[in-house]
C-alpha cells in the first residue's frame, strides 16, 4: 500500500484496531458516488485519534483511486489572516486533487506543492476549467480580495466535482479553530469567528460531503449548533480507546516498533494500566523510564509518566484542562470537576451534586452556571438528560485531576503512588491472574499470533521455508498449486492488520491479515481469513464463499492498480476446525486451511 499522505502517528503499521469506525468511514465513503452520505462530524476528546482515522481514510481512498477523492485539511491554533487561510486551503486542495489524478506522492512534512508546480499539474491535467479557476483565485490574491478568495478555495471541491467527473470527500480536521485564529484584517485584530459558517450550504452537497473534526467537544458542539443548524452534520462520536482485543494489538505492535520483549503478562498489564488508549501506550513505551521486566515495573514507569513533576502525561493533560477550565477558574469549579471524575461511572443528578458541594437545593441555578463550560470544555459529559452529569471514564485524567486540585479543595495530600499500586491489585484480582486472562484471550487474538509469527520473519529476512507444514491436510493438486509453492522462497515485506478494500458499487471489504512478499517478478502476497468460534458454530459455506469473492476482488482492484503478474496465497485459519465437506469446498477453489491445532497453538 502506498501512502500519499505522511501520517502523523509515524509507520504507518502502527495504527491499531478501529475496526468498527474504519468499516463504517469506508462505508459511508461508498455511498459518495450513489449521493446518499451525509456530512459527518467526528467528536473525540484530544488525543482520540481522530487525525489518525482521517489520515487513514485518505491514504485508503487514494490507494484504491476510485470515484472518491480525498481532501484533507487541518485548521491550526495560530493566528492567520483570511487571505493567507484562503491561499493555504485552495493549494492544498489542488495538492491533493493533482496527487490523486497523476497519481504522485504527496511532498512530506509540507502541505501542499508551490504554485508554480500547481500551474504546471492543471496544465499537464488539460482542464480549461481549473485553469481558468486557478487564475481567478490568483488575481483574488494580489488584489487582497478576502471575502472573493475565501469564497472560490470553500466552493473548490464542489466545482472540481463538475469538472473531473469524480466525487469527493472533505475532511477538515479542528474545524473549531477557525472561529478564534482566523482573522479578517492582515493585522490580526478582526476575527473571522463565523467563517465555518461559509460552509452552511457546501455541508449539504452529496457529491462532496464533509468530514470534519475538533478535539473540544463542547466547542465544537456549540459552533455546529450556531453554524449548521439544521442538524447539517451527523455525529460520529469517537472514544479515545480501543476494545480489549485492539489494546493488546496495539501494545505488540509497539513493543515491535520499539524493539522491546514483553511477555504476555507484560502485555497485558500495560493493556490494562492505560485502560486499551493507544496515546497512553505511545508515552509509556517512548518514556526514559521505562521498565517493563516486570509489572511492577510497568506500575513505575506509568506512576513516573502520570506524576505532576516529569509526566509527560501529567503535561499534556494539564495544558488541556487550563485551557477548558479558564471560564470557571474557581475553587467551586474544581470541586465540581473533582466530584464527577470520582463517580465518572454513573451519571450524578444536580441534586448529589449539590450534596456532595454541601450547597442548599436553591442554589441549583448556580450549579448549573459552572457545569455547563465545564460540560463545553469536554472536563465532563452530560448524559441523556440536561438534569444529569458524568466526569470523563478515564482513569489517568482522574489521576491528574486529582494531583493538581485535591490539596488545593480538601487540604489533604494526594498518593498517586498508593492509587496507582491499588488499581494493578484490582486489575489482578478482577483478571483472576493476567496469565489466565491471556489464555482466555488467545482463541480471539489469532490475528496478532500470526502476525507477531509472520513479523519475526519479515525482521530477519528470512523466507517462508516450510510454510504449508503449518496447514492442515490437503489434496495432492492443491499442494502443488503454484499459491503454495510461491511461498517457498517468499521474502515479507509489509504486513497489514485488517486491510480495507473498496471497489465499485461495494461497501468495504475487510482482509484479516495481508502479508505483501518482495518480488521483482509482480506481486505476491498472502491473504488470511481468521474464525474464532468454538466447535458449534464453525465457518458456514456462505462465509467461505464471502471470502472467495474478496479474493476475487482484491485481485481485481490490484490489477487497476496496475500489477499483472499476481500471486496471492489465501489462507482459511478457523480456530477449532472445519464442518464436515466444507473443508474440500475450499480445498477445490484453492483456498488452504489452518486451525490452531495445525498452527501449533495449544
Amino acid at each position: 500500500m502506498q501512502y500519499a499522505l505522511t501520517e502523523r502517528i509515524g509507520d504507518p503499521t502502527l495504527f491499531c484496531g478501529r475496526e468498527k469506525e474504519m468499516k463504517q468511514l469506508m462505508d459511508w465513503a461508498s455511498g459518495i458516488p450513489r449521493l446518499i452520505s451525509k456530512s459527518k462530524a467526528i467528536l473525540g476528546r484530544r488525543k482520540s485519534g481522530k487525525t489518525a482515522i482521517m489520515q487513514r481514510l485518505f491514504n485508503l481512498l487514494w490507494q484504491q483511486n476510485g470515484a472518491v477523492i480525498p481532501f484533507y485539511f487541518e485548521v491550526t491554533d495560530k493566528n492567520i489572516w483570511m487571505l493567507k487561510f484562503a491561499e493555504s486551503y485552495f493549494c492544498t486542495f489542488l495538492s491533493h486533487f493533482f496527487s490523486f489524478v497523476h497519481r504522485k506522492l504527496l511532498p512530506e512534512n509540507i502541505a501542499y506543492w508551490d504554485w508554480d508546480q500547481l500551474f504546471t499539474f492543471a496544465k499537464e491535467y488539460g482542464n480549461k476549467e481549473i485553469l481558468r479557476q486557478m487564475n481567478v483565485f490568483k488575481s483574488y490574491i494580489m488584489d487582497k480580495e478576502e471575502e472573493h478568495a475565501i469564497t472560490l478555495a470553500f466552493n473548490a471541491p464542489a466545482g472540481f466535482s463538475g469538472y473531473s467527473g469524480k466525487y469527493f470527500v472533505v475532511m477538515i480536521d479542528e474545524i473549531q479553530y477557525m472561529t478564534e485564529y482566523v482573522f479578517q484584517d492582515k493585522e490580526l485584530k478582526i476575527k473571522a469567528y463565523n467563517l465555518p459558517g461559509a460552509f452552511h450550504g457546501l455541508v449539504e452537497l452529496k457529491h462532496a460531503p464533509m468530514l470534519v473534526a475538533g478535539s473540544y467537544i463542547g466547542w465544537m458542539t456549540q459552533m455546529m449548533q450556531k453554524m449548521f443548524v439544521g442538524c447539517r452534520l451527523r455525529h460520529f462520536p469517537l472514544s479515545p480507546k480501543l476494545d480489549e482485543k485492539g489494546g493488546i494489538e496495539a501494545v505488540y505492535k509497539y513493543a515491535e516498533h520499539y524493539d522491546v520483549s514483553v511477555t504476555d503478562d507484560i502485555a497485558m498489564a500495560i493493556n490494562n494500566l492505560v485502560q486499551s488508549d493507544p496515546f497512553y501506550m505511545t508515552t509509556l513505551f517512548g518514556s526514559p523510564f521505562r521498565d517493563f521486566s516486570s509489572v511492577e515495573g510497568v506500575t513505575q514507569t506509568f506512576l513516573k509518566e502520570t506524576a505532576q513533576d516529569h509526566g509527560e502525561l501529567f503535561h499534556t493533560w494539564m495544558e488541556y484542562i487550563n485551557i477548558s477550565i479558564k471560564q470557571v477558574n474557581d475553587r467551586y469549579a474544581k470541586q465540581i470537576l473533582l466530584i464527577l471524575s470520582k463517580n465518572r461511572n454513573k451519571a450524578m443528578g444536580r441534586n448529589e451534586i449539590l450534596n456532595e458541594l454541601g450547597w442548599s437545593q436553591d442554589r441549583d441555578a448556580e450549579l448549573e452556571e459552572k457545569l455547563i463550560p465545564l460540560v463545553y470544555g469536554g472536563l465532563i459529559q452530560p448524559t441523556v438528560s440536561s438534569y444529569h452529569y458524568r466526569g470523563i471514564p478515564d482513569d489517568v485524567l482522574d489521576f491528574i485531576f486529582r494531583q493538581r486540585y485535591y490539596y488545593e479543595i480538601y487540604n489533604k495530600p494526594f498518593d498517586l503512588q498508593a492509587e496507582i499500586k491499588n488499581k494493578v491489585k484490582e486489575l489482578e484480582e478482577k483478571n483472576r491472574s493476567l496469565s489466565s486472562k491471556v489464555n482466555e484471550l488467545k482463541g480471539r487474538l489469532l490475528e496478532i499470533i500470526v502476525w507477531r509469527e509472520m513479523n519475526q520473519y519479515r525482521k530477519q529476512g528470512k523466507p517462508l521455508a516450510g510454510f504449508e507444514k503449518k496447514l492442515r491436510p490437503m489434496p495432492a493438486h492443491v499442494k502443488k498449486h503454484n499459491r503454495l509453492t510461491m511461498t517457498h522462497s517468499l521474502t515479507i515485506g509489509m504486513i497489514y492488520l485488517n486491510y480495507y478494500l473498496q471497489t465499485p458499487n461495494t461497501f468495504a471489504l475487510e482482509l484479516d491479515l495481508l502479508i505483501e512478499g518482495i518480488s521483482d517478478n509482480g506481486y505476491r502476497c498472502l491473504v488470511f481469513e481468521f474464525k474464532h468460534r468454538d466447535e458449534k458454530q464453525l465457518p458456514t459455506k456462505k462465509e467461505m464463499q464471502d471470502f472467495v469473492q474478496k479474493i476475487e476482488l482484491f485481485t481485481n482492484a490490484l490489477k487497476q492498480q496496475g500489477y499483472q503478474d499476481i500471486c496471492i496465497c489465501p489462507i482459511y485459519f478457523s480456530a477449532k476446525g472445519f464442518r464436515k465437506g466444507s473443508e474440500k469446498w475450499l480445498h477445490e477453489h484453492h483456498i488452504f486451511s489452518a486451525d490452531l491445532k495445525s498452527w501449533g497453538i495449544n
